[in-house]
């Protein structure tokens, strides 16, 4: 039996097979619990003989088909199926090399929701903009009365579905919808396209990881390669890259958006509106003055609303979310004041390109900006490692040279962005340096001048749970 094909509106069952997880983290452990109600057996794969005693005790005592595995053992496994892969575990990744040589199926915990979601699914991918497109698109979609489970619902980072999600399908019924973040790390291994595909935008991010910004997008063409005819791709007619090789792969309709008023037929902004442009005429949304959003968060407003046009959701509902909407939380979010000085939230943007996104909200000459990190992530991915997001850091680099007075720079990063600035010359901002992220942020505080703004953007990586909960600490103790 193919793994790959068992889902709730086939009635296949895995019920005969043994299956294999991969990693010991909250989501790893979830899909574990979730599969063993349905395969025969179930087995975990573990880095190290001292995990095994607090891995049997996360799971209920009925549990008896869960078992466990040394990832160096993976080879001694003869009859499994399938391998459901970690989010954090890389495509050169020992066990997953085994399981291609001996012809194990790949899956991972976005595959399963996806396939087990018993409404329709709705799956957001890109470069950028991602995040922002799937919160946006859940809240329209509630505020219009829709029964909706959204990723974003459960975290913004790390980015797309987890543990939360995957309990809450199996509560949910065939009127609900699913709005799922899916990053090219998840898409990887899917075999399966969401009902509604939208594809934000695509430029080279993440190569160190897949090996090359082909293998990147082609990660990110499994959005839409496996739709059926009745599916819908809902596209970027604005970046080439989407125009070029996301155009045609799916098998059902398309609905294009456009910013730059690019098309005769879709989601545009034209005359100073977001509308839906036809044959018929141009039917106006809103006008663009009302939004309170940032300008570059107008292509995700446009493509959360071609969805919202296409499930039927009357024009004041969807209106009434687009012009509430500020921002995304943790995107150039204001959080509060510490000893006067403003902080904003900008922790999501861990590549340049993105970072740069956020330091261009910002009025010139208004910002003290704290950036830095590591260049690896915990799962070996290294960052800003291409050419192309070189020449990113760079442009970020030089925007710092207008948008910040100073910067306070940590780690690794903190290092790479010192030496561009410097290699710049002239006219570049204060550099303090600080021991690390936390010190990073009381040196910015105690270093901002009257009336100056302190961002948040890292640019490198960093743990973003860590980041959140020290800014939260921060901000409460101050209040």
């Amino acid at each position: 039996m193919n793994i790959l094909t068992y889902d709730r509106a086939s009635g296949s069952s895995i019920e005969d097979l043994h299956l294999l997880i991969d990693g010991v983290n909250d989501d790893a452990l979830a899909l574990a619990q979730y599969l063993s109600y349905r395969a025969r057996v179930v087995t975990v794969l573990h880095s190290a003989p001292d995990q095994l005693g607090s891995l049997e005790g996360a799971f209920r005592a009925d549990s008896g088909n869960i078992g466990f595995q040394l990832r160096s053992e993976i080879s001694d496994i003869e009859d499994a199926a399938a391998l459901f892969v970690s989010l954090s575990t890389p495509p050169y990744d020992a066990v997953i090399g085994h399981a291609r040589s001996t012809g194990l199926r790949l899956s991972n915990l976005a595959d399963t929701i996806l396939r087990n979601a018993c409404g329709r699914t709705i799956g957001v991918t890109g470069s950028a903009g991602k995040t922002t497109t799937t919160f946006l698109l859940t809240a329209i979609l509630r505020n219009a009365g829709y029964d909706v489970l959204g990723s974003t619902d459960y975290r913004l980072t790390p980015s797309g579905p987890g543990k939360a999600m995957l309990e809450a399908i199996a509560a949910a019924d065939d009127r609900s919808l699913s709005v799922v973040e899916l990053t090219s790390h998840h898409l990887d291994y899917v075999t399966t396209s969401p009902s509604i595909g939208i594809v934000t935008n695509l430029f080279p991010d993440h190569q160190d990881w897949h090996g090359s910004f082909e293998a990147y997008r082609s990660a990110k063409q499994n959005l839409l390669r496996f739709q059926k005819d009745e599916d819908v791709a809902v596209l970027n007619f604005d970046d080439p890259e989407v125009r070029e090789h996301f155009r045609g792969l799916g098998r059902g309709r398309e609905i294009y958006f456009s910013a730059l008023d690019n098309i005769t037929d879709g989601v545009v902004v034209a005359d100073g509106h977001i509308a839906l442009r036809s044959r018929g005429g141009c039917d106006r949304i809103c006008p663009v003055s009302q939004l309170k959003m940032p300008l570059h968060h107008i292509p995700n407003a446009l493509a959360a609303t071609a969805v919202a046009i296409e499930l039927g959701v009357n024009r004041k509902a969807l209106r009434d979310v687009l012009v509430g909407f500020q921002g995304l939380p943790q995107r150039c979010q204001y959080l509060g004041a510490v000893d006067g000085v403003e902080i904003y939230d900008d922790t999501i943007g861990m590549n340049p390109r993105k970072a740069l996104k956020g330091l261009e909200t910002f009025p010139d000459r208004s910002l003290i900006v704290v950036s830095g990190g590591a260049l690896q992530s915990l799962g070996g991915e290294k960052r800003v490692s291409s050419s192309l997001e070189k020449a990113d850091l760079r442009l970020f680099c030089e925007a710092l040279l207008t948008k910040a007075d100073i910067v306070v720079l940590f780690d690794e990063g903190g290092d790479v962005i010192e030496q561009i600035l410097a290699e710049i010359g002239t006219g570049t901002p204060r550099v303090i340096r600080a021991e690390n992220f936390e010190a990073a942020v009381l040196q910015a505080v105690r270093a901002a001048p009257d009336d100056m703004r302190l961002l948040i953007s890292p640019v490198f990586y960093n743990q973003p749970l860590d980041m959140r909960h020290f800014l939260e600490d921060l901000i409460g103790k101050s209040g």
